[in-house]
């Protein structure tokens, strides 16, 4: 307990030190055993806004390593609060858990440029009030210090994006570049601490709009994002996300289609980790109405059809039966305590789970 106190007084300490550095709120829990810095994997991350804390859960005993990313886009909240609900309330009891809450902490630090949410989100938890961070989906500007490109080109490939400013986007960076621009330099961390770490299987949480259809400026029709309750697997991983996603519709109730990394479609996270790495990748979406271009009026914590306690919850249920499923498909598993099913998490409120 004393080597855990001292870690978390210096975690504080050291965001006092670079208190102009964005440090979101995460209050361990007792199963977080080791704090450290993505720049620790790589040093030129250290001392700027791109650097962002790790959370190591370790059981001490033997079985495999599963790394948890939250905040790769900073506005889609299910993704950052499940990461802090699991290192604010899980204990591992077989194998290792690595935890990046917020993947791109610089994303997080500005507001969403669609202006849909408050910056900061107050909610009620355990302990009283607190904030809910909604960035934004790429890295603030400031930050990456260098213009937008016309046209975004991936470094490993010829895939192109028209929009330049995906190049601020870490989902369209991976496996990055070690002297590239600074979101570059992110992913590429991001594939070192999975390699030196030895991750076994990882997932990047992520949220999609809703599927909900609609009705355009024009009077048309039109179909809902066809990314919402999907998981998406590199190849090699595609069979234990089969069994992860019917064992959630099967005893969850929960129906999500299933799909494999799309090789046309290069720098995102499921397809360049599994590759780079060796780690077998997954990549959920949940439901954020506030994601909805069409909606004149949204609610990304209570809306009645999408509230945050069901896509958080879904995100959680998500790593759980991930890890049955690769206990099913590998012969080995990672055993923890105090994960809320989906069911807890609908029955009490997600943020009964925040400390």
């Amino acid at each position: 307990m004393r080597i855990k106190a001292v870690l978390i007084v210096a975690l504080f300490l050291t965001s006092i030190l670079f208190g102009s550095f964005f440090r979101p709120d995460v209050r361990p829990g007792y199963g977080v055993t080791d704090i450290g810095w993505l720049s620790d994997y790589f040093s030129p991350l250290r001392n700027t806004n791109m650097d962002t804390p790790v959370y190591f859960m370790d059981s001490g005993v033997d079985g495999p390593t599963f790394l948890l990313m939250g905040g790769t886009h900073a506005r889609e909240i299910s993704a950052s609060t499940a990461a802090i609900v699991f290192i604010e309330n899980v204990a591992v009891t077989r194998g290792r858990v690595i935890v990046v809450p917020f993947s791109n902490i610089s994303a997080a630090s500005i507001a969403d440029e669609t202006g849909k949410a408050p910056h900061f989100i107050p909610i009620e938890g355990r302990s009283g009030t607190r904030f809910l961070v909604y960035g934004d989906r790429r890295t603030d500007p400031l930050d990456q210090s260098i213009p937008d490109p016309e046209i975004f080109k991936h470094a490993q490939s010829d895939f192109t994006l028209d929009d330049g400013a995906e190049s601020r986007n870490l989902n369209r960076q991976y496996p990055g570049v070690a002297d590239g621009n600074p979101t570059q330099q992110l992913a590429y961390a991001i594939i070192q601490l999975a390699k030196t770490e030895n991750v076994d299987f990882n997932l990047d949480m992520h949220e999609s709009g809703t599927p909900d259809s609609y009705i355009d400026s024009k009077g048309n029709e039109r179909s809902g994002s066809s990314l919402a309750y999907t998981l998406v697997c590199h190849p090699d991983a595609l069979e234990i996300g089969a069994v992860a996603i019917m064992e959630i519709e099967a005893f969850h109730g929960v129906s999500m289609k299933l799909e494999e990394s799309n090789k046309a479609f290069r720098g995102l996270s499921h397809l360049e980790i599994g590759d780079a790495t060796g780690s077998l990748s997954f990549l959920s979406e949940t439901p954020n109405p506030g994601q909805d271009s069409w909606r004149d009026r949204y609610d990304v914590i209570n809306d009645p059809d999408y509230p945050l306690s069901h896509r958080a919850g879904l995100q959680l249920q998500i790593i759980r039966s991930l890890f049955g499923a690769y206990e099913m498909m590998i012969g080995e598993t990672i055993e923890v305590e105090n994960l809320p099913s989906y069911e807890e998490v609908m029955q009490n409120g997600i943020f009964s789970y925040l400390n």
